[in-house]
């Protein structure tokens, strides 16, 4: 599951006939609703305390969504400023002080804190007031069907492979991992609605940890109520017994487990979230123990919701004094609101850097359906997928093809899988299912070196990852080399690689931020996406036709000038050959992912899909996050009146360009870059038109916000946080792109409307990377670069000693990149009693030639060529039947 916190505003009050609508002040803005009676008094529904109503329930405006209003108040002064004036002639009282200048503040009930905080909002030198919060939270992922077995061999998010035992996707290799940990000494806490502490697969994982309720302020960890069962699914994805005869194993079946109930009843009815003061401790709980957190939980909200100052203190907690100093290791559900198109950059917490945001993938390591994209996504793990049974346009059961990960569930009648057979188990999907195995690999990572920061576990999760979606368009390389994506971050984790490399990864120096802003203000070209046409004698109104993006390749930089050729529906393969030109398709008879693809095969370099019904309606076009190639929608009549214009202007040309607010940045100070930030504000009234991207210096964009599904104004202050710059140079100029794609409008009056228009009034670039000395702007320093080569003449792509690894990844491992990191030599484990595998350091690109003979005296035969795999190659086979057997593998050099 997936939830999120709002953000807060400064006290301004109006009223309507049946609400009054309040504003407090912090970081990023919401507004509230609370509902009034007939004579105009708040018709308040409250749970009530000894000394009055403790809690108010209100509305987010613009939003279905309620909130609990406390009695008590955040309030956060300026730097310097003394609590006590502001205490002065007020009810108020301190509770607690969370830092210098944090503090929470106690009144009598929940409305004396709604008004207390508006006051104290108005006073100058106040940076936040208002009320702490319950906010609205529901799960991401249902239980699917129980599964037919209960076996090792069913969980193939451990280790997945077809008949004849092959590797068959994506998995965690965790057997690779096993012989170095199991995660022996790390312990792992589970932020949810808590586990069954007496489940015979996590009663031993349990036993002595720090559980602790923190929605009832009790030490008690267990299930939060009768149906809470999410947390028992994912405690068992990270630390379910291993080798006890029965069930299924966690990633990292040695760590200990420590449950957190942050789940409730709300006294309003329905679950509800702990409020942020209770999170704010829950973050900072046990530190000096705790090295990993799960949380399956955010934001489902179309709005963007920021961190609140008390969460964010925790979390600062947890990173600055965990593990003495080293960090906890903070990882959490990505979301699973891509079909909504909401982006994990969204979240305040998925999209913070301090933390781990992850992904889901199918079995065929393809990104899950539901999976959110997001520039701030760092890995991903497997989950179940879900389908469309009945072709209603509503996915509503697990997808046959992408099975759900097999897990613990509670047992009896509690458990979602009442089977008196399998009842202990179930299966799970979402990114709450994603998240717990990237919290299992953490802690075997931490078991292999505990000495590691929580940036070290980030870096290290990086350069293990993998990718298996190699028709991904949005799949490439960074500037330092390294394969990224916004639907899957940097891949899915080789738990065996990872446990290796940190055994013997150096701790990265310590970070820098070097920032730049820019307070100039730049009007947005509204509806700023054409498909700009050109032919002697064409009309004026096909120069500049108006259209929507699809979901996947997008013309952020323009296409090139190429012939339209007329395909018709595109419903079957298409016989032409449209190599150097662009086709116009007409909608109808098939998805339009098919009919671009069918498009893209027959050589399109981009595609225009016209509506077949209305007139100048565009219609938007779902299910195209993976088409090869940048495709627009345009209306009836201009996709009809194109149409017969070609048909007799055969040297009609036309390209798909946006233009957008641009804002450079020209950065001097060298650093290997680890997480890159934008700070954003604007006057736009509607968030969902715009498209925000960042390009850096060595060419590498990151798409911070698409065209989404949140009407309201903004962002009106965002920042917005990007790894796919990792390790690139912060060195020369910065390119960020704000686009307006969508024609909407606003209402102004009963009676008229005005098109929805913004302009951009503050930008900032934020660079967060190690400081090196870069003359060469290349991400390698020079000391390194002269110490390993003797002159600049290599790039980080570069690879001199062939053995997979990169010159930006040797550097940061502390490797020597003209040495080879691994003896090539070939190594043997019995799979299982039926299979063999042999396997060797291997590098992409690479092929390899497999010798067999029964003597070795006697001549080898080749027995295949196998594809290298970075960084280990492998070749299953039969046990044969042989007594002896030798094997030698070599490898055949491919440029």
């Amino acid at each position: 599951m997936c939830l999120g916190l709002a953000d807060t505003l400064a006290l301004a009050e109006s009223e309507t006939n049946s609400s009054r609508r309040v504003e407090f002040l912090g970081s990023g803005g919401g507004s509230y609703l609370i509902p009034l009676s007939g004579n105009a008094k708040p018709t308040i529904r409250v749970a009530t305390g000894v000394n009055g109503p403790e809690w108010t329930q209100a509305q987010l405006e613009s939003s279905t969504n309620l909130v609990e209003l406390s009695s008590r108040v955040v309030l956060k002064l300026e730097p310097g400023k003394s609590l006590d004036p502001f205490l002065a002639d007020s009810s108020l009282s301190l509770a607690r002080t969370i830092s210098s200048n944090l503090f929470i503040l106690q009144a009598a009930d929940s409305p004396s804190a709604i008004e207390a905080a508006g006051a104290l909002a108005k006073q100058p030198g106040v940076l936040a007031s208002y009320p702490i919060m319950r906010r609205p939270w529901r799960r991401h992922d249902p239980y699917a069907k129980a599964p037919s077995d209960t076996l090792f061999g069913q969980q193939w998010h451990l280790e997945n492979r077809a008949s004849g035992y092959r590797l068959a996707g994506p998995d965690l290799n965790v057997r690779a991992a096993w012989p170095i940990t199991r995660g022996e000494g790390v312990l792992v806490a589970v932020a949810d609605d808590g586990f069954q502490l007496d489940h015979p697969e996590l009663a031993n994982r349990a036993r002595g940890a720090p559980h602790y309720n923190f929605y009832r302020n009790i030490f008690n960890g267990g299930p939060a109520s009768s149906s809470a069962s999410h947390a028992t699914a994912v405690a068992g994805l990270i630390a379910a017994e291993s080798d006890n005869l029965r069930g299924v194993t966690g990633v990292a079946p040695r760590s200990q487990l420590a449950s957190w109930v942050i789940f409730g009843t709300s006294f309003f009815g329905g679950d509800a979230i702990a409020s942020d003061e209770e999170l704010m401790d829950m973050f900072q709980y046990a530190t000096d123990r705790v090295a990993v957190q799960n949380h399956s939980w955010g934001s489902t909200s179309k709005v963007q919701l920021g961190l609140d100052a008390l969460s964010d203190a925790g979390v600062s907690s947890a990173i600055i004094r965990g593990r003495n100093g080293k960090g906890v290791v903070l990882v959490r559900a990505g979301g699973n609101e891509r079909e909504d198109l909401t982006n994990a950059n969204d979240d305040g917490f998925a999209n913070d850097p301090r933390v781990i945001a992850v992904a889901a993938v199918r079995k065929d390591g393809r990104a899950c359906t539901y999976s959110s994209p997001g520039a701030c996504v760092l890995v991903a793990a497997p989950s179940g997928d879900v389908a469309d049974t009945d072709a209603d346009g509503v996915p509503d059961a697990e997808d046959p093809n992408a099975p759900d990960v097999l897990t613990t569930d509670r047992t009896g009648t509690a458990g979602q899988n009442a089977s008196s057979v399998t009842g202990d188990y179930a299966g799970f999907n979402g990114t709450s299912a994603s998240s717990p195995q990237i919290a299992g690999v953490a802690a075997l990572i931490l078991g292999a070196n505990p000495n590691l920061t929580y940036r070290d576990v980030q870096q290290i999760l990086i350069h293990s990852s993998r990718h298996f979606d190699f028709d991904d368009p949005g799949v490439r390389l960074n500037g330092a080399g390294f394969r990224v994506s916004h639907n899957v971050g940097f891949g899915v984790p080789d738990a065996g690689f990872a446990v290796r490399l940190a055994r013997s990864w150096p701790n990265r120096p310590p970070a820098k931020s070097v920032s730049q802003t820019n307070t100039e203000r730049q009007d947005i070209p509204d509806d700023a996406l054409r498909l700009v046409c050109a032919a002697p004698n064409i009309p004026g109104a096909l120069t500049a036709i108006r259209c929507l993006p699809s979901l996947g390749v997008h013309p952020d930089e323009p296409t090139v000038t190429l012939p339209i050729v007329y395909v018709g529906l595109a419903n079957e393969e298409l016989s032409q050959d449209l190599h150097g030109k662009g086709a116009l398709i007409q909608r109808g008879g098939s998805f339009f992912a098919d009919k671009i693809a069918r498009a893209a095969r027959a050589g399109a370099a981009f595609a225009i899909i016209f509506n077949n019904t209305g007139t100048t309606e565009i219609q938007p076009m779902g299910g195209t996050t993976f088409v090869p190639i940048p495709a627009i929608s345009i209306g009836r009549n201009d996709g009809q009146a194109l149409r017969d214009f070609i048909a007799t202007h055969a040297d009609t040309t036309a390209k798909l360009q946006v233009t957008p607010a641009v804002y450079r940045f020209n950065v001097s100070d060298a650093l290997v870059s680890e997480h890159v930030g934008v700070r954003l504000k604007t006057t736009h009234p509607r968030r969902s038109d715009l498209r925000v991207t960042l390009v850096s210096p060595m060419g590498t964009r990151s798409v911070l916000q698409a065209i989404n599904g949140d009407n309201s104004a903004g962002p009106r202050d965002w920042t917005y946080w990007s790894v796919q710059h990792f390790y690139e140079s912060s060195a020369g100029e910065w390119r960020l792109e704000v686009s307006d794609e969508r024609n909407t409008t606003i209402r102004v009056s009963s009676s008229a409307t005005t098109p929805a228009a913004g302009a951009v009034t503050y930008a900032q670039l934020i660079v967060r990377g190690v400081p090196i000395t870069d003359r060469d702007r290349d991400g390698l320093d020079d000391g390194w670069e002269m110490d390993r080569f003797g002159h600049l003449n290599d790039g980080p792509k570069d690879d001199p000693d062939e053995d997979g690894y990169h010159n930006a990844r040797e550097q940061v491992m502390g490797t020597h990149p003209s040495q080879a990191n691994a003896e090539f030599k070939l190594e043997f484990d019995a799979l299982n009693a039926s299979f063999w595998r042999l396997s060797w350091p291997g590098r992409e690109g690479e092929e390899y030639t497999l010798e067999t003979a029964t003597d070795f005296g006697q001549p080898f035969s080749d027995l295949s060529t196998v594809k290298g795999r970075f960084p280990i190659t492998e070749f299953v086979l039969p046990t044969p039947v042989d007594e002896t057997r030798f094997f030698r593998v070599r490898g055949i050099h491919k440029p």
